[in-house]
């Protein structure tokens, strides 16, 4: 009974805010509403009654609850850093992971070709 009460009170000091001054068109989120952003601070939308948020830097959606890599790794150089060198280095290691197993693999090739030729003889 008192969230209802507590929404209609909201629901009317809402109201006479709004139509005081037309340049307001948010107020503070009901209770009701507290974790409704993930990563951002809510706001109440007067005009449409629904709430929204406001998100931090690097998160984007209607809650906050997407993670922008691009917008993260553009304040900080060092992380764009930081990611090239990581892919480098994970190039490099597969491609001699890679010349490793060709090379064995041309090895038991050899191998087994000389186990036969010796068996033949």
């Amino acid at each position: 009974m008192s969230k209802m009460l507590g929404r209609v009170i909201f629901a009317i000091a809402a109201y006479f805010v709004a139509t005081a001054s037309p340049e307001v068109l948010f107020a503070e989120c009901p209770d009701a509403y507290t974790h409704f952003c993930f990563h951002g601070t809510c706001r109440f939308m007067i005009s449409e009654w629904t709430a929204t948020c406001i998100c931090f830097k690097g998160y984007i959606g209607n809650r906050c609850q997407k993670m922008d890599l691009l917008q993260m790794m553009a304040g900080d150089p060092r992380s764009i850093l930081v990611v090239t060198l990581v892919v480098a280095l994970t190039l490099i290691g597969s491609t001699c992971f890679s010349i490793y197993l060709c090379r064995r693999k041309e090895q038991r090739k050899l191998a087994l070709l000389r186990s036969i030729g010796v068996a033949d003889v």
